[in-house]
């Protein structure tokens, strides 16, 4: 529905907000709401008739008496004062609301019953409701984080929106995004659905021009066949990524008490996904792996011959072995680049040259040697798609290192994706890696997760690619 789209635009891109159960205590749902709320740049408005002011604050005894046009209601209310609160919300025109109580339908009948009154006077009114039950919604872009929990790290902005029925998974999304450098553009925790399900949600952020790539947890929906069909509307132009729980008795039992899901048969989920081209996932760590080769590659790769290059074999392995698992290919490189490679090395002996390409020490010390070498394999075209694998100089005084400008010059003109796994500490990031994923090569410190990730980005288009035709 086309007011769901424009109610949902008022949720991410708030120029008002009130929050109805604001509180002086810290601690409470209403205190952590403002907290959260702290670097907002639109109109603040707290709601709680105990209070004339909250801080800076004037408090309202009601959002019909705030006087100016609400695009956001958050209500951080016990379960039973949510109806009422509601009511007038409808009657203050608000465009859109966020509950964040539980006591809902994930408590069987009675909380269904309640959350359907909830949900008629939401439908009336016009007004998209994320929750109840859930962690709220942000948007990077705009600073706007409307949960009741400031983020504990500086999440990057960037072009893949996230949705969870899981508040705590929707923290994890936005964890992993951060330690693996991934920009995320929205993110909303949907909790028990009252008017907005995953099929909403993938519609609205299929059109958002600040969405590239759209990562889902889901626990399950009533709404599977409209989920289907927008996915399958969407993944010739965006990708979907996809991580479905409940597939076990005890999964399944939990997700219904968690926020009143029924799981579904994971089978028919399973193959309704396949052939709507989103890609399901095994984890979190994966998805947001695949994310970030999908929005930091500015080039999509056109076959699955792929190229490793490294001076250190041990790693280059792991990842040889994940990709050719994966259904990839590691053919040598041709006679002459072999001949060529060998010259670069001048070594008493001719080295044999395969496929990871092994520079040896003189990779490491010697950065004209390996970016000569990259430079050769990679204009080739035998190979799709190349790994650069490096243990990176932390010292820079002795010499040696990754010539990544060099790289980044040779991967702009090839036009092929490269992937970079520099062996690294996870919180400690290498002096290349802010460069090369501004150049388009995402940087990753562990083997198998960028082969993996790789591997299932090279699958992906090729689908699109034989959809297409």
């Amino acid at each position: 529905m086309s007011w769901k789209i424009d109610s949902l635009n008022h949720l991410f891109n708030p120029s008002t907000i009130a929050v109805i159960g604001a509180s002086q205590r810290k601690a409470s749902l209403g205190g952590l709401t403002l907290r959260a709320l702290r670097n907002y740049n639109g109109s603040l408005y707290a709601v709680n008739p105990k209070y004339q002011n909250i801080g800076t604050l004037k408090c309202f005894p009601s959002v019909k008496d705030i006087g100016d046009q609400i695009d956001l209601a958050i209500i951080a209310l016990q379960a039973p004062q949510v109806l009422p609160v509601m009511r007038e919300c409808a009657e203050a025109n608000v465009r859109s609301a966020i509950i964040f109580t539980a006591g809902f339908k994930e408590l069987g009948s009675l909380g269904e019953m309640e959350q359907e009154r909830i949900k008629e006077v939401a439908d009336n009114a016009g007004i998209v409701v994320i929750g109840p039950n859930c962690l709220g919604a942000g948007n990077l872009k705009t600073g706007l984080n409307a949960t009741f929990f400031s983020h504990p790290v500086r999440i990057k902005s960037g072009t893949v929106s996230m949705a969870s029925q899981s508040g705590g998974v929707t923290g994890l999304m936005l964890y992993r995004a951060y330690d693996t450098g991934l920009g995320v553009s929205k993110f909303v925790s949907v909790g028990n659905r009252v008017n907005i399900d995953f099929h909403d949600i993938v519609r609205y952020f299929g059109s958002d021009q600040d969405t590239d790539v759209i990562c889902l947890f889901v626990e399950g929906t009533e709404f599977a066949r409209e989920m289907y069909e927008e996915v399958s509307r969407i993944t010739n132009e965006k990708p979907v990524l996809i991580h479905k729980v409940g597939k076990t008795p005890a999964a399944k039992a939990a997700a219904l008490s968690h926020t009143g899901s029924l799981a579904g048969d994971s089978s028919i989920y399973t193959g309704a996904f396949r052939q709507a081209r989103a890609l399901e996932l095994d984890s979190i760590s994966e998805m947001i792996d695949i994310a970030k080769v999908m929005t930091v590659c500015k080039n999509h790769p056109r076959g699955n011959q792929v190229v490793i290059i490294t001076h250190t074999l041990g790693l280059a392995l792991i990842a040889a072995q994940s990709l050719e698992m994966n259904g990839l290919c590691l053919k040598p490189p041709k006679k002459q680049i072999a001949k060529d490679i060998q010259s670069f090395l001048g070594m008493p002996v001719d080295i044999p040259i395969s496929n990871p390409v092994d520079l040896l020490a003189q990779g490491w010390s010697n950065p004209e040697i390996f970016a000569n070498a990259f430079d050769l394999v990679i204009k080739n075209d035998q190979y799709d798609a190349a790994i650069i694998v490096f243990a990176p100089n932390f010292q820079e005084d002795i010499g040696g290192g990754l010539p990544a400008k060099r790289i980044a010059e040779s991967a702009r003109i090839s036009k092929k994706p490269i992937i970079a796994i520099l062996s690294s500490p996870y919180c400690k990031k290498p002096p290349e890696a802010a460069f090369l994923e501004d150049n388009g090569i995402p940087v990753f410190t562990d083997p198998q997760r960028a082969a993996v990730a790789l591997a299932s980005v090279i699958k992906y288009y090729a689908g699109i690619a034989s959809n297409v035709q």
